[in-house]
């Protein structure tokens, strides 16, 4: 299709000019003109819109030589598209300073020795303009009709570049926002690639954007328009036309293509998100046991007809913010990666802050756990919460399951491990299976009261703490964990023996000679436990992170 643009070098051609010269700034004869304007006045700025041809006979410039430099400036300034001079009654020669500045800003003066009508010009000229503005306006009827019949056709967005190619005969670029994939049509080969690439770069900073919000080089070598919807940028489309400046007929080509294909992904995403509701509810619907073995195994085979469960587990993640489509996507592309290669299928669910992650497993089931812990490890070490939730993400994983109709067994403790880590301000265990005591503990919680039995127990060694300002339940706990090693406790506590030995005293005049016996130690280290749950430290994060997570 045609470009229907006219420049300096075209009304050259026309009778009109028949004895004009050219006398200055030849590199600008392709400046496109859009107006032919008599502009006899010197105060014009308002007057002028950019890319006339300006014609003047040097009436209004009072002393031509003073007063010529100084008008080509505002002409240059305004952005027109060239100077026409009669030098007959009121100029009779252009002063060398003002072919310098054309010259240097390729801008073409033209100039006419005899009389010329100045009437048959604009006439001329200006009837050409409009009626290329109405061949633009049935061409641009007939793309339309086009690029209407392309969008329903199968991967419409993609059809689309190849019509712009073809219509335009330009470079088309996509450059999605959110992905790496960059489209190229024609498709070039990688140098060119990256040269195109690091030009659309290069004057990204010093582009000239439009009312419609195409953003244009400064250089006019290109010309862009981003692809958006609901204030959401997709991608930004690119064209590079043949000449320095894009014509208003690719402008608006370029604003239906970029409109056209943002309806599509838009179409294409609702489709998409409608998908995703019915799968998730379909993992929901699993995930609280209303399917049986023949469903489910029906269910995975559509996702993957290679795979072969051993068993699986469900991990909860609860963030502390809510992440948007391209953070989560993100994460969970990694994460399916990262455990496909640890032997794990993944299958989620993204619902506000949380994330429910179910990880089939496809090797042997003797070191499920250990596999599980290097892919989150692996994770982990990536920093993908950095940005997003920092140390704030809980993290619960439930008990591994043979039995896949089963699996709300795996559900319900992936939130009795995120409770118990909770509740108890814990950043070392994520696994349902390794909290152990604490699992004692928040049954029985829900049961009896927990407080009186802590009083009765260790109340005296919490009492003292708190009149004394000591650490005496904290020796007690590390004492304890050392399995009555002095040596090690003091070590962990960072005390000499001798304090050790002091404190250890104290605690048999407030429990009693035997609480190190078997029966009561038992009882006082459930206690502490307990109180742990029920009062957790305030030094602790308050949530368990990914970083907790250790081999």
């Amino acid at each position: 299709m045609g470009s229907f643009q006219l420049t300096v070098r075209d009304v050259l051609q026309h009778k009109c000019f028949k004895n004009a010269k050219v006398i200055a700034g030849e590199d600008g004869l392709d400046n496109v003109i859009r107006w032919v304007h008599i502009m006899e006045v010197t105060n014009f700025e308002e007057l002028l819109n950019g890319s006339e041809l300006i014609l003047s006979t040097g009436i209004g410039w009072k002393d031509f030589k003073k007063t010529s430099v100084d008008y080509l400036e505002r002409l240059i300034r305004a952005n027109v598209s060239g100077l026409c001079i009669e030098l007959v009654k009121y100029a009779n020669e252009i002063p060398e300073k003002m072919i310098e500045l054309a010259n240097k800003h390729n801008m073409p003066i033209i100039v006419f020795y005899q009389e010329v009508r100045f009437i048959d010009i604009t006439q001329d000229i200006n009837t050409e303009l409009m009626n290329n503005q109405y061949k633009i306006l049935s061409d641009l009827e007939e793309f339309s009709r086009k690029l209407n019949h392309t969008m329903l056709l199968p991967n419409a967005f993609k059809r689309v570049l190849k019509l712009i190619n073809q219509y335009l005969n330009v470079q088309v670029i996509y450059l999605a926002k959110n992905t790496e994939e960059t489209i190229f049509v024609p498709l070039q080969h990688e140098m060119e690639q990256m040269k195109l690439i690091e030009t659309v770069k290069n004057f990204k900073e010093k582009r000239l954007v439009n009312r419609n919000k195409q953003f244009i080089a400064a250089n006019g070598s290109y010309v862009g328009q981003p692809v958006q919807a609901l204030d959401h940028k997709f991608a930004d489309l690119v064209i590079f036309p043949k000449y320095k400046n894009a014509t208003e007929y690719e402008l608006l080509v370029l604003d239906r293509c970029a409109n056209a294909i943002s309806q599509d992904l838009v179409r294409i995403f609702y489709m998409e998100e409608q998908r995703k509701q019915k799968e998730q509810q379909w993992v929901y619907e699993w995930l609280n046991g209303e399917y049986h073995a023949e469903e489910i195994q029906q269910y995975i085979s559509s996702l993957d007809s290679t795979l072969k469960p051993n068993g699986a587990t469900v991990c909860i993640c609860r963030l502390n913010q809510v992440l948007d489509d391209s953070k989560h996507s993100y994460f969970l592309a990694i994460l399916r990666n990262v455990l496909q290669s640890h032997g794990y299928f993944l299958i989620s669910l993204y619902d506000h802050k949380q994330f429910t992650l179910i990880f089939i497993n496809q090797r042997s089931l003797t070191d499920w756990k250990e596999r599980l812990k290097k892919a989150l490890n692996h994770v982990n070490q990536m920093n993908l919460y950095e940005i997003e939730a920092s140390n704030h993400a809980l993290f619960g994983v439930g008990k591994m399951i043979v039995d896949l109709e089963k699996i709300q067994e795996s559900y319900d403790t992936a939130k009795e491990a995120l409770l118990i880590q909770n509740q108890a301000k814990l950043s070392d265990e994520i696994f349902y299976e390794d909290l152990h005591i604490y699992r004692l503990v928040s049954s029985l919680s829900k049961t009896i009261n927990l407080h009186d039995y802590i009083n009765e127990y260790i109340g005296t060694v919490i009492e003292y703490d708190q009149m004394h300002n000591s650490e005496l339940l904290y020796t007690l706990r590390v004492f304890l964990e050392s399995n009555g090693s002095k040596n090690d406790a003091a070590k962990r506590l960072f005390v000499v023996r001798q304090t050790l030995y002091h404190r250890l005293d104290k605690l048999k005049e407030l429990l009693g000679e035997d609480f190190m016996d078997a029966s009561k130690r038992s009882t006082i280290e459930f206690s502490l436990h307990a109180h742990r749950y029920m009062n957790p430290p305030k030094e602790i994060v308050e949530t368990t992170s990914i970083n907790a997570i250790e081999n």
